[in-house]
């Protein structure tokens, strides 16, 4: 005997409550609900959405309360050792590794509604939803865990200073205070592309210059050809709302004076970080258009000390993958002792 589903059951509740309320009216091109019937029509709605989740969350392979509670406390100490008020993190991330289910269930908002608007069926609904969570949580979960790594490696650093990067009017960058930190973030500037933060290393004995770009991006760090000026006066180097993947710049710096500009667009010039860290599964390292990918970055940017692969899930048996350019490869999963080998690179 088949049981229904228990989403199936809210969505029933809420299509009588519509029913019985013809204010509402929902079609394929129009959405209107009334004020004074807008709250109760949300409850119904949550509750299909979190049913749904719900449900799917059982089956998941990924332990999502690891990442939770790994980041959480990543998190409060990178605040606490920085001194800064807070991390900025997209609202749609910083839901799913606070409350992973609540992050779940934004990402079915307009599917339903495009359910309750005839635009796809119920089957269709079903399918559609659980692919979009499938993708969802394994994009939240890289994203989550390139956040908690880049934050261990900051603190197995042990910082005692950070400063904010800014461009003074000649666009030569310089120190200032540290508010909060977003990967991603840069002071404004069309064809610069600079450090995030820095930091002081106690561990080091030195300053260290932090950026995390977009992995995508760093191929139009080095253009083939020169591109116009006029063509990058809109772009502000900014990508900390983006949600996709990224890597991880560190630079020593012996002073303050000698912050690095990593790439001048428009000029075609880069500056070498001292190591690039990657964070990749097990599974990326099996593809060879990944390792393409991996290599063509390093080429561009030529780290001077050298590249860690840092792996989310590493699994049981040795690793057998042969990358031509040698690289750290760093099975660590959530345990930050293992991310000294790149804390070795530096000391190096």
């Amino acid at each position: 005997m088949n049981i229904e589903p228990e989403w199936k059951k809210k969505f029933k509740i809420l299509s009588d409550y519509i029913a019985s309320n013809t204010e509402i009216y929902i079609d394929n091109r129009e959405v209107s609900i009334p004020e004074h019937l807008r709250k109760r029509f949300y409850e119904y709605f949550d509750d299909i959405r979190n049913s749904f989740v719900g449900d799917f969350f059982t089956t998941l392979p990924m332990n999502l309360d690891l990442l939770r509670e790994n980041f959480g406390r990543a998190e409060k100490e990178i605040v606490a050792a920085l001194k800064i008020e807070r991390v900025d993190i997209p609202v749609d991330l910083m839901s799913f590794l606070h409350k992973p289910e609540e992050g779940m269930v934004r990402a079915l908002y307009n599917r339903l509604f495009e359910l309750f608007q005839k635009k796809i069926t119920m089957e269709e609904f079903e399918k559609i939803a659980v692919n979009d969570l499938i993708s969802v949580t394994e994009l939240m979960y890289r994203l989550g865990y390139e956040a908690w790594a880049a934050f261990t490696v900051i603190l197995l650093l042990e910082p005692d200073e950070a400063f904010s990067v800014e461009l003074d009017d000649n666009f030569e960058p310089f120190a200032g205070k540290l508010i909060e930190i977003a990967f991603g973030r840069q002071f404004n500037h069309s064809t610069k592309r600079i450090p995030e933060f820095i930091i002081h290393s106690k561990r080091l004995g030195t300053y260290v210059a932090i950026k995390m770009p977009l992995a995508k991006e760093i191929s139009g760090y080095y253009p083939l050809h020169e591109i116009p000026q006029k063509m990058m006066r809109d772009r502000t180097g900014d990508t900390s709302y983006v949600l996709d993947s990224r890597v991880m710049f560190i630079s020593m710096l012996k002073t303050l004076d000698k912050i690095p500009v990593y790439a001048e667009v428009h000029e075609r010039r880069i500056k070498s970080p001292d190591i690039i860290i990657e964070f990749l599964t097990e599974q990326d390292l099996n593809n060879r258009d990944n390792i393409m990918q991996i290599k063509y970055r390093t080429e561009i940017m030529k780290p001077l000390l050298g590249e860690a692969l840092v792996i989310m899930n590493p699994g049981k048996e040795p690793l057998n993958v042969t990358i031509e350019k040698p690289a750290e490869i760093i099975l660590a999963g959530f345990e930050a002792s293992k991310l000294q080998p790149v804390i070795d690179l530096l000391l190096t």
